[in-house]
C-alpha cells in the first residue's frame, strides 16, 4: 500500500466517523425541533383564547372607566350647582337680614333721640 492510499483510507474512515457522530447528533436534535414546534403550536392555540378573553377584559374595564368619568362629571355638576345655590341663598337670605337690621337700628336710635329730645 502506497501513502496516497493509506491516506485516503484515513480520510474514508474519519469521514465515516464523522457521519456517524453527525448522525447521532442530528436525530436526538431533529426530534427537539419537531418537539419544540408542536409545543409552539398548542401554545398559539391555547393563546388565542387568552388573547380575545384579554380584549373582552380591556373592553369592559374600558367602559367602566368611562362609566367612572361619566359619575365624576356629573358629581362635578352638582357641586357647581350648590356652589350657585349656596351664592343665591346668602344672597337672598343676607341682604333682606341685614336691611332689616339696619331698618330696626336706625328705628330704635330714632326713638332714643326723640325720648331724650323731649
Amino acid at each position: 500500500m502506497t501513502s496516497i492510499e493509506i491516506v485516503g483510507l484515513v480520510a474514508i474512515i474519519l469521514m465515516s466517523a464523522f457521519s456517524i457522530v453527525a448522525i447521532i447528533i442530528a436525530v436526538p436534535l431533529f426530534k427537539l425541533l419537531v418537539k419544540a414546534n408542536h409545543i409552539v403550536g398548542s401554545l398559539d392555540n391555547r393563546m388565542d383564547p387568552m388573547v380575545e378573553e384579554l380584549n373582552a377584559i380591556v373592553g369592559n374595564l374600558n367602559t367602566e372607566v368611562a362609566t367612572i368619568n361619566d359619575i365624576t362629571k356629573s358629581a362635578g355638576s352638582i357641586v357647581e350647582q350648590l356652589e350657585k345655590i349656596i351664592r343665591l341663598a346668602r344672597i337672598i337670605i343676607t341682604s333682606p337680614i341685614i336691611k332689616l337690621i339696619s331698618t330696626t337700628a336706625g328705628i330704635v336710635s330714632g326713638i332714643k333721640k326723640t325720648k331724650s329730645g323731649t
